[in-house]
Order: C-alpha cells, then structure tokens, then sequence
C-alpha cells in the first residue's frame, strides 16, 4: 500500500506532514489576531464548532501510529471546550507597562520555544487572551502551511462566497499563465534548465554542509532552543505598490524582498564592530507556495469541498517549496537598488524549478528513506541559512469571527534554528511582518524593525530617476 492511500478507512499522513512532526523540524504556526472589541468567549467557541474548520479531517483527527510504525490519522469527535485555552497575560514588567501589542508579543515569544502541541487531541488550540482582546489560533505544521491557514481563516470568518466551478478556472488560468512565462522557446527552456541545475546544485551543498561566513545576523543548530523576541514591523500594501512608479515590472515581493535586504544592511553596517571591507554575503530560505494562485482570498470552499480534501484545488495540506536567496549587505546603495537586484534574482528564481525540486526531494526523502533523513536535510539546510522568509496574502476584506471583527492578522514559526524570522501577511489593505529573533544574537530587534520600515519610507524618496 503506498503512503496517501486509506488505512482502515482513515487518511494515512502525508510525506511532508510526517517531516514535520519530527523533533529537528517540528513547527508550529501562531496565528495572532487582534479583535476589534471585547472577546465573548462563548460566542468564539461556538462560531468555531460552526465553522468548517471543524469538518476538515485533520482538524477533528488524531495523530497515532500504525503497528507498522507509519503514522495516520484517526477521526475523533471534538470537544471545543478542550481547545479553548484562557490567559491572562500580565501587561507589567520590571520596567513599565506594556501596551497590548507587545504584551501578545512577548507572550508568542514565550511559547515559539518549546511549547509543543498535546498530541491526545487534534492538533490545533485557540488561546484567548482575554484583556488583550486577541486570540492566538496555534496550528501545527503537519496540518497545513500558511496559505491553507489562511484560506481556511478565509472560509471560516470572511464575507464573499464564490463557486467553486469559479475558483477552479481561476486556478487554470494562472498556472497556465506561469507555464507561458517560464518556458519562451528554446531559449527560455535552456534557461531554465540551466537555472535549475545551479540552484539545484546550490540546495544540495547547503544540506552537505556550505555555509556563508559568520556575521551578526548568523544562527546555527540548536538557536531554535534559545529564548526569542517579537517584533511587528507594519506597512501598507499600497506602498508597496506606489514603487511601481521606479521600477514598472516590479512585484510586491520584490519591493518587500528589497526592503529586507536594504535594512539588513542598515543594520549589518551599524551592529559590526569594524568597518566592512567586502560586502558580507547572508543567505536567505525563501519559502514558496506552489499552488499556482498566491491565496485564496474568498470564501471558496463549501462543506462538500471541505470533506473532499483531495480535489485538484490543494487548498490545504502542505504545498510549499524553499529557495535559497542571496542578500549582500551593501551600505551605501540607494534601496532602489536593493529592489532592482532583488527582481533580477527572483526573475531567475521564477525561470527555474528549484522550488519544486526542494518540494519533490524532501517527499521522495520522506517516501522512501523514512521522516527522520527528510528531517536531517531540512535541518541542515536551515542551520545553514541565516534568516527564514514568507510572505503569505491574507484575506483581501475584513474578516469578523462572532460579529467581532479582526482588525489584523500575524503569523509567526516556533522551532527554527535562524536568528532571524521573518513573516509578512497581507490583510484588508495592511501588512504586519512578525519580526522573530534570538535575542542573545540580536540585542536590538526594536532597532531591526526600524531598519526595515525606514527603507521603505526612502524607497518613496529617490534621489534621482531609476
């Protein structure tokens, strides 16, 4: 019987959900959100047993493993009461009062180390934090990536319903524009080969053990276990888009990606303790969503879609790819210029499959060398990066859970071994990216954040025609 099919009658694991339940690459996503009114903690239980979230197989399954020692899911009835959790997290500190944005942050840096998930029950919680008037839904890795995360949100709270018949041409539609861009001619397909085996070849050294030179910003294995602190850096979308006017052909991504790299360097150029004579060289994991639409950011999804969870749409599950990203730390570059070098990368990213080449190994690795050797090369992989990337689009309209509505939407990892992680979600117009540090490395992540909103605002300011 192959890995997918039915174990008596219940949904044997997948590949990459089996990785991701081992200790070196075990995850759990916290999702954070602000609510704009006071919590009725009765009426939050009840809109999520009404929701479809708890008709989606791994949200009512238990993990347990088979006689053979595979692992499968095994539906069980939930009990709401069982994943609701209240806090009542302190607002005072040695040194002052906090304000309730760095209260919930310090308390997703208190569990993003070493606060795993009961395995006697399906594997997600909602923690409320009552006086803060915010709740933490805490999804394990193994259940879904951050698109189905959102979709799911999507699904669940948000306002527009369309078919499914809808969704699905809208999803044709976009793979077959991406397979026109990424193949023109025998040029094209010689470009992509090659930029395939390079990248390819560049994956695999970073599982063999090549690493960048040490720096400021650099981790390594057994950072994961060290305490963290959170920051949110907050833009809005429409600045980012207002970069077009430089640079026509450039995406979202490519401004964030430029921004990232702009005030890295910023914060490099100050935190060194000596004046840089070469431009040190990060490494980036940019993680990627191969679903072919960038998120599902409707109400897309019925009961019949939900209990399917194997139609061809892959909303859910794990379908997410790694590339690695260079970053020179250049002081004295306009951050213009940090977005022109970046579109150029990530144009010869999008050329090549290296995305879904890191996708098909670790499953093949899973499939047949077991979990535990995926899980030594996607550790090593990430013990030999600097920093972790993800940039996940939110629900486009404002979302209300209970008639409260959520005025923002963060996500951030536990369990990994970079010093920095950073993850932006686009929501209603806004963008939050979750700025997570080792704070024994990085002593100044107030500082960080300030770098990366900073290089935005000069993007807006160029000194001269681009």
């Amino acid at each position: 019987m192959s890995k997918g099919e039915i174990y008596d009658g219940e949904d044997l694991n997948s590949p990459l959900g089996r990785l991701y339940l081992c200790p070196e690459t075990e995850q759990i996503m916290n999702c954070s959100m602000f609510l704009e009114h006071p919590i009725d903690v009765q009426a939050f239980k009840t809109a999520f047993s009404n929701s479809v979230m708890i008709k989606d197989p791994r949200f009512c399954s238990l993990l347990v493993r088979n006689p053979s020692g595979g692992d499968h899911w095994k539906r069980v009835d939930v009990n709401i009461d069982e994943h609701f959790i209240l806090h009542y997290p302190s607002t005072k500190t040695e040194t002052g009062s906090l304000d309730n944005e760095a209260a919930v942050n310090a308390y997703l840096s208190d569990i993003a180390v070493s606060t795993p998930l009961r395995k006697d029950k399906p594997l997600w919680e909602v923690h409320v934090l009552v006086e803060l008037k915010c709740v933490v839904l805490r999804v394990h890795h193994s259940v879904g990536d951050g698109v189905s995360l959102m979709s799911m949100l999507s699904s669940c709270f948000g306002n527009k319903i369309i078919s499914d018949i809808d969704v699905m041409k809208k999803h044709k539609k976009k793979i077959h524009e991406n397979k026109k861009w990424k193949i023109k001619g025998l040029w094209g397909l010689i470009k992509s080969i090659w930029f395939t085996i390079v990248f390819g070849l560049r994956f695999l050294g970073r599982v063999l053990g090549v690493k960048n030179n040490v720096s400021v910003v650099s981790g390594g294995d057994g950072v994961e276990l060290w305490p963290r602190k959170l920051m949110t850096a907050k833009f809005m979308i429409q600045d980012f888009k207002s970069i077009k006017v430089a640079i026509p052909s450039v995406t979202v991504n490519d401004v964030l990606l430029g921004v990232i790299s702009h005030g890295l360097s910023k914060y490099v150029g100050a935190k060194s303790h000596k004046a840089l004579q070469q431009s040190p060289q990060v490494t980036a994991i940019l993680v990627v969503n191969l679903r072919g639409v960038s998120c599902l950011q409707e109400k897309t999804c019925t009961d019949s879609t939900i209990a399917n969870s194997s139609n061809g749409l892959s909303i859910w599950r794990n379908k997410t790819g790694l590339m690695l990203l260079p970053l020179y730390c250049c002081n004295g570059l306009h951050p213009l210029d940090h977005v022109k070098t970046m579109k150029k990368t990530m144009d010869k990213k999008k050329n090549s499959y290296e995305a879904q080449i890191s996708h098909v190994f670790l499953k093949l690795m899973t499939t047949y060398f077991g979990p535990k050797a995926a899980s030594w090369c996607c550790h090593k992989v990430l013990c030999n990066t600097d920093l972790l990337i993800s940039n996940i689009m939110g629900p486009s309209e404002e979302i209300a859970i209970a008639n409260n509505p959520v005025v923002s939407i963060r996500v951030n990892i536990s369990g990994q071994p970079q010093a920095i992680t950073l993850h932006m979600v686009s929501y209603a117009g806004k963008a939050d990216m979750q700025v997570m540090v080792a704070k024994d490395i990085i002593s100044d992540p107030e500082f960080l954040v300030n770098c990366f909103q900073d290089s935005l605002v000069e993007m807006k300011t160029p000194p001269k025609k681009f």
